[in-house]
């Protein structure tokens, strides 16, 4: 009876689990970064929003306590926005994703991000929604333990994803690119057949 017993409990954990994995996978298979809702400073939105809005979406995924690369690539794209069109810059949508919700705030990414340039859109998701949709793009992030107050650092990929004005993922823009670099690449997107 006990033997009956034991195995009766042990196949129900197994059926827990199975079920549990099973709705976890099939979440994820459902996940759509394009209509995932976006919180941003102005509101929410989602790709497929700015795709019926023609825009082309560069998307850096960073963190408010980064000493060094977020800053420099925000500083980078400031720089590559002033020094585009008018009529270009309104086509592009830059969104900065934050990586590290557990300190950062709506308020302080939106402080942060206006120190650089008005085009840098903040965005904040919680860590579920982040591992859901950085994975959609390939982009890696990961909690390290530092020994200092700060407790932890992120370490994440530095590219830019660009998506065209379709949804189609480009090439992104690679960390330490030139500002003559990104802004050639940004021009080809703006005029795919090479004309003058």
């Amino acid at each position: 009876m006990k033997n009956n017993l034991k195995f009766f409990a042990a196949t129900l954990g197994l059926m827990g689990v199975l079920i549990f994995s099973y709705l976890q996978i099939r979440g994820e298979r459902n996940f759509n970064p394009l209509t995932h809702p976006l919180k941003t400073s102005t509101g929410t939105i989602t790709l497929n929003d700015l795709k019926k809005d023609n825009q082309i979406v560069l998307m850096y995924f960073g963190f408010l306590s980064c000493p060094d690369v977020c800053p420099t690539t925000l500083s980078l794209m400031s720089s590559v926005f002033k020094s585009l069109p008018k009529e270009q810059l309104d086509r592009i949508t830059f969104l900065f994703i934050d990586l590290d919700p557990e300190r950062d705030s709506m308020e302080r990414m939106v402080k942060y991000s206006s120190y650089f340039h008005p085009k840098i859109r903040p965005v904040i998701m919680s860590l579920k929604e982040l591992d859901l949709f950085t994975r959609s793009f390939g982009v890696v992030f990961m909690k390290m333990p530092l020994k200092s107050t700060m407790g932890y650092t992120i370490d994440h990929s530095t590219d830019i994803i660009v998506l065209s004005p379709e949804g189609k993922m480009l090439q992104p823009i690679a960390h330490g690119s030139p500002k003559v670099v990104i802004l050639d690449q940004l021009n080809k997107i703006f005029n795919p057949q090479g004309i003058q």
